[in-house]
């Protein structure tokens, strides 16, 4: 059932799948075939994974993100990085990280004005010398769900793509059912061609839509 706040959750699509294929004896297999379905489309754009991040410099910090507790994601594309400053947005330039290695010194801190993204991390160039917002518009790496009480846009928005994946994954690789396998891969590019034109309309009308990690 939706959780406390009505939306859908991982048990919910995991219960659909077992009943639409009247298989409740391969819980393990369903789960894994829409864990698999959503690394197949974790690449693809959708409204529902693009954000607008923020986050706090440090003062003589230059890397943020990686394998700490940052705000900041894994980021498939990052569109734009800004430094904002006395209601002004300053547009950071992306630069590579050898650059960054050749430039970087501590005697240099001052307001960052450039960026590199390397090892799942954000490095600022020059390295901070105070506290600035830094405001990053980003297509993020949107994790799977784990829990039977997870929520997701995966299992949310884009609930009818996740199970066609699944069920075709299933179809091929469990049941060993061709037809089952092809009538899903009709419904799952149905589903993502549906997803791309709603991304594509929200993209256009600038529509800004707030999800949670």
């Amino acid at each position: 059932m939706p959780n406390a706040q009505g939306r859908p959750t991982l048990g919910d699509l995991l219960d659909e799948i077992a009943d639409d294929l009247d298989r409740p004896d391969i819980p393990e297999k369903i789960a894994s075939a829409v864990t698999k379905a959503i690394r197949h489309y974790q690449p693809e754009r959708f409204f529902f994974n693009e954000r607008i991040l923020t986050f706090q410099t440090v003062p003589g910090a230059d890397v943020y993100g990686g394998g700490d507790a940052s705000e900041i994601p894994g980021l498939l594309a990052i569109d734009n990085v800004v430094r904002l400053e006395n209601d002004q947005a300053y547009t950071l330039q992306r630069i590579a990280e050898t650059d960054v290695e050749r430039l970087d010194h501590p005697a240099s801190a001052t307001q960052p004005c450039a960026y590199s993204y390397f090892d799942r991390s954000i490095r600022l160039w020059p390295i901070p010398s105070g506290a600035w917002t830094i405001r990053l518009a980003a297509h993020i790496e949107l994790p799977a769900p784990v829990k039977r009480d997870d929520t997701s846009p995966w299992v949310d928005e884009a609930v009818d793509l996740i199970a066609a994946r699944a069920k075709r994954h299933l179809g091929m690789s469990v049941l060993r059912d061709p037809a089952l396998a092809a009538s899903q891969d009709v419904l799952a590019n149905e589903a993502l061609r549906s997803l791309r034109g709603r991304t594509n309309r929200i993209a256009s009308s600038g529509q800004i839509r707030a999800h949670d990690l």
